[in-house]
């Protein structure tokens, strides 16, 4: 397999972590302003916990997800969900489209971290997961993960456990079943505060810890193992497909309900006219989607990332996605795997 030249890498890389940090400095201009005296109100040790909601005036939290080091965050997610949840179906539609386009992107980190021969950061999904937690996903995917993985990556082809693939989808899965629970679950209940707490908290990233006991790093790579873990990976796109595709149409449902064809409508409740926290997860849906497309571009060639993006509109972003990503994985040839081997 031919060498990425260092022009390419430095280019996709310069370019990604120019948008992160483009993220970086538009989000906290848009949600800054709201968000500051929350957060002060959050980290303020004057306010007992029992009395935060009457002192403050904002919802209560769950101490027992923010595992007392990130309670600030806990509490800050907890305000920023309720105003999601409160902005219907603006904040549905912008945080589930973060959903959807997460779900390709959590595959991608998760498999790449197994990469025999990865190095640096993206070995640590966990570390990265507490990063999107802290500054946004739509800032750390472009600014670190995808810079990381294009000077980091591990040889391609190199062979994944099932454990590995199968933590990927159950990863997903809980996503969705925590972001079901947020939009659907009454707002004073406890439910609905302990599930916004891990959906935004500590918990949810710090379950990749059981990642530490994989071994796919240690696997050898030669043109069998490749192919019977591209198979499986194949498999896991295809199975997250279905999710995606559903999720896609039942938004579609929604926003026709409430705007009708109405495109106009629809872009002054998520952009124009929206509240910070609407307006944050328009940003994060775009970017974190232009991350995945360029992924696809550097990783299976810009093709393929401009299939992606037409068939996007039909699919959603999480199945247009895996499903070119399935393709390129089906075109794939692992002989350089055994030829290598032959080298060393």
């Amino acid at each position: 397999m031919a060498e990425t030249s260092v022009a390419k890498k430095a280019v996709y890389g310069l370019t990604s972590f120019l948008v992160g940090v483009w993220t970086f400095v538009k989000i906290n201009e848009i949600s800054g302003p709201r968000f500051e005296p929350i957060l002060a109100a959050c980290q303020n040790p004057d306010i007992p916990f029992d009395e935060f909601a009457s002192t403050t005036g904002y919802h209560r939290y769950d101490p027992i997800v923010g595992l007392k080091v990130f309670d600030f965050l806990v509490c800050l997610i907890t305000q920023f969900l309720l105003e999601l949840r409160q902005t219907h179906p603006s904040g549905l539609l912008v945080w589930a489209g973060v959903v959807l386009a997460s779900m390709p992107m959590s595959c991608t980190v998760t498999i790449e971290a197994g990469r025999a021969g990865a190095r640096g950061l993206i070995r640590y999904p966990t570390i990265l997961g507490l990063l999107y937690q802290l500054f946004g996903i739509s800032v750390v995917f472009p600014m670190i993960w995808f810079p990381s993985f294009v000077f980091c990556e591990g040889k391609r082809g190199a062979p994944i456990t099932s454990f590995r693939l199968i933590f990927a989808a159950q990863s997903i899965l809980t996503l969705i079943t925590f972001t079901a629970i947020v939009f659907a679950a009454p707002t004073d209940s406890q439910l609905w505060t302990t599930s916004a707490g891990i959906l935004g908290g500590p918990i949810f990233p710090l379950i990749g810890l059981a990642l530490f006991t994989d071994t796919s790093p240690k696997l050898v790579a030669t043109k069998e193992s490749g192919r019977v873990s591209s198979v499986k990976i194949s498999k896991l796109y295809k199975v997250i497909m279905v999710p995606g595709l559903i999720g896609w149409y039942t938004l579609v449902a929604i926003a026709y309900q409430t705007y009708g064809t109405s495109l106009s409508n629809f872009w002054n409740d998520v952009w124009v006219n929206a509240g910070p926290s609407v307006a944050f997860m328009t940003i994060d849906t775009g970017v974190l989607y232009l991350g995945v497309l360029m992924y696809i571009a550097y990783r299976h060639g810009e093709l393929k990332a401009v299939k992606a993006l037409f068939l996007t509109t039909v699919l959603g972003p999480a199945a247009a996605a895996l499903f070119i990503m399935n393709e390129a994985e089906n075109e794939m040839d692992f002989s350089y795997l055994d030829d290598e081997k032959k080298e060393h």
